[in-house]
């Protein structure tokens, strides 16, 4: 049986470390995006249950890193982490939280959460991590 926690529980933990576990789940419009295993659980929110997990993305597209080096705070920046929370179906997600980190893997910025549900339509990207996180899932539920 999978460990429910409440979002706003998850939301406190400290942001996982990425690079033993990052899983490719595909290419953005600014990067590649990365699921990280470890973090994947189920969620119960307004009594609805959903999949979720941390995810990295590696900004690639060099006019977005300038633009976004821009910033205050930002001259380092590289990627972003975003827990993002689907669905019992994975048609639709929400961010949970958001943040922009440096090469460190220090928090450049906080963009908060996004909890409005948006539909995941034709994103091969979204559908491919979600689906990776539901087969970790269902494997760490069967204990292989």
């Amino acid at each position: 049986m999978a460990t429910c926690l409440t979002a706003a529980a998850l939301c406190m933990l400290p942001l996982p470390t990425l690079a033993q576990t990052l899983l490719e789940a595909g290419k953005t419009d600014v990067g590649v995006l990365y699921l990280d295993g470890d973090s994947v659980n189920t969620v119960r929110k307004d009594g609805k249950y959903y999949l979720a997990f941390f995810a990295e993305e590696k900004y690639t597209d060099q006019k977005f890193l300038a633009s976004l080096r821009q910033g205050e705070d930002m001259q380092n920046a590289v990627s972003g982490i975003s827990l993002y929370l689907f669905n019992t179906y994975g048609s639709a997600y929400f961010i949970g939280a958001s943040y922009v980190i440096d090469a460190d893997g220090n928090v450049c910025a906080d963009l908060g959460a996004d909890t409005k549900l948006k539909a995941v339509g034709n994103n091969k990207t979204l559908r491919n991590a979600y689906t990776m996180a539901l087969k970790i899932l269902e494997r760490r539920n069967r204990g292989w």
